[in-house]
């Protein structure tokens, strides 16, 4: 709440003038009158007479009342949102306004019947003190709420604005944000903008969770289960690459490394449990990283070729099928290349024949696996893992960009010898294969049209960008992929050493 300001917007000087002024007002009216009118002469009776006597305790009682009600102002709008509300920096729960409006006027009582009435102080509080007893017997659940309530806001541990876990016992588990502490409930509102009347009795006797205090990163875990014939390293290897590629996304904490643990096991398989840590609501809540966190692991299970586990019943008469991705496997490795970019025109049998040639390598974190300006003859599949991209700049080696399980790189290095442009090293473990000169070679030695399909894709990769932002007329997009992998069949003629000769078509894969 701005410092000034009150719930309907007014300044807290016009909101305590608007609400004091009639009070005020009829206070001084009537100690002025005391003072100097004859209130007997204006009755018409006798002063000493009953009425007399009636009309001045009323008329004294009044002002009394006029003058609690104006201190109780004066400690709501002033006190309280005013030097309280600055001191706490955030708004004071109406309970204890309330509560001070309570006693100002218990106190006022009090006198009065001292004062105005001449009547027995200690009497009139033994009968207010037995009137208590009663009302507490007969009201002790809506009792036990008001004082919880202001106990949370005399010890402060939750405040308005906070977000609260509540265990409802039987209900569950109820997560929002707290919205009002009140005299009997508390209302907090759910991601879902439902409000929820919570009492205070209730706060008091179950676990209650302060997601928001203190502001540090929480821990947040959930499992998924793979089946028993994937090597538990290759799943933990997967799923940490999943967690770690996530510390570039707001609100997740990079400075508590992900942890992947097996959990257990279950009739379906290996239970692998999963833990990260995020700042709730710092901009994002628990469940939108738990989304982000499903996609990216989901992501990776599938590009490493790992399906979750379900219950199935399988009754076989013939060998059994193949369930999983194995990289060691040239079927496998044949269907991962046919999904690059690349190599996607390349036929069945060529593609097998380049996948069993291909050289696979496990690297450890941090291991370089090219480096920057290094003359290179291979390219690389990431098959498992994480890899950064590092530049070199003027402030030293900078992380530019991360490559993840199922993308290639290097293809201009393999096929025309150009210098590596990044360093690149795994960020966790990773599985790389590779594909070198020799093999290509060979293969195009065979099929001569590879030769003018492969500088055109690269030509569209390298110049694709470029031309949109120009926004070129498609003849002059054309034109200049045409001379791009005019210069590359050069290049790569050049670079393998073999002899291209211009694509015929029954060469064509």
């Amino acid at each position: 709440m701005p410092q000034g300001s009150g719930r309907s917007g007014l300044p807290l000087n016009r909101k305590f003038i608007l609400h004091a002024l009639p009070a005020l007002l009829f206070l001084l009216w009537g100690v002025l009158y005391l003072r100097n009118g004859d209130l007997s002469a204006a009755l018409g009776v006798a002063p000493d007479s009953d009425a007399t006597r009636w009309w001045r305790w009323g008329l004294e009682t009044l002002l009394w009342v006029a003058g609690a009600a104006l201190l109780q102002q004066f400690f709501r709008f002033v006190i309280y949102d005013r030097v309280v509300a600055r001191a706490i920096g955030g708004p004071v729960p109406e309970v204890l306004k309330a509560l001070t409006g309570v006693l100002v006027y218990l106190v006022t009582a009090t006198l009065v019947v001292g004062l105005v009435y001449e009547r027995s102080v200690m009497g009139f509080l033994a009968a207010l003190g037995a009137s208590g007893v009663v009302l507490g017997f007969a009201l002790r659940s809506l009792i036990a709420d008001v004082f919880t309530g202001l106990a949370i806001n005399l010890d402060r541990s939750f405040v308005i604005g906070d977000w609260v876990q509540v265990n409802e016992g039987v209900s569950g588990v109820v997560i929002g944000q707290i919205r009002e502490i009140g005299w009997r409930c508390t209302s907090l509102q759910t991601e879902e903008k439902t409000i929820v009347v919570i009492p205070n009795g209730l706060l008091g006797l179950e676990r209650m969770v302060n997601i928001t205090r203190p502001p540090s990163a929480k821990r947040y875990e959930f499992s998924v289960t793979v089946e028993f014939s994937v090597p538990p390293a290759r799943v933990k290897r997967v799923l940490m690459a999943a967690l770690t590629g996530l510390d570039d996304t707001p609100g997740f904490d990079t400075g508590i490394a992900p942890v992947v643990l097996i959990e257990g096991t279950s009739s379906l398989g290996v239970e692998y449990l999963l833990r990260y840590w995020i700042h709730p609501w710092e901009p994002v809540s628990p469940t939108t990283a738990e989304d982000h966190v499903y996609s990216a692991v989901l992501a990776n299970l599938h590009t490493a070729g790992i399906a979750l586990a379900y219950p199935k019943r399988d009754i076989y008469t013939a060998n059994m099928p193949t369930r999983q991705f194995d990289d060691h496997r040239t079927s496998d490795l044949a269907k991962l290349l046919g999904e690059t970019d690349l190599f996607s025109p390349l036929s069945r049998d060529d593609l097998a024949d380049l996948a069993a040639k291909m050289v696979r390598d496990k690297l450890p974190a941090g291991k370089t696996l090219v480096r920057e300006g290094a003359r290179g003859k291979s390219l690389y599949i990431l098959i498992e893992g994480l890899l950064d991209v590092f530049v070199d700049t003027d402030h030293g080696e900078e992380r530019v960009g991360r490559i993840h399980p199922g993308e290639c790189f290097g293809e201009m290095s393999l096929l025309t010898g150009e210098r590596r442009s990044a360093t690149i090293r795994p960020a966790v473990e990773s599985v790389v294969y590779e594909v070198r000169k020799k093999a290509v070679r060979e293969l195009m030695e065979r099929r001569p049209a590879l030769a003018d399909i492969l500088a055109r894709l690269l030509a569209e990769r390298q110049l694709g960008t470029e031309l949109a932002l120009h926004q070129s007329e498609e003849d002059h997009q054309h034109e200049q992929v045409e001379g791009f992998a005019s210069q590359l069949v050069s290049r790569m003629r050049e670079f393998l050493e073999i002899r291209l000769h211009p694509a015929r078509h029954d060469d064509e894969p």
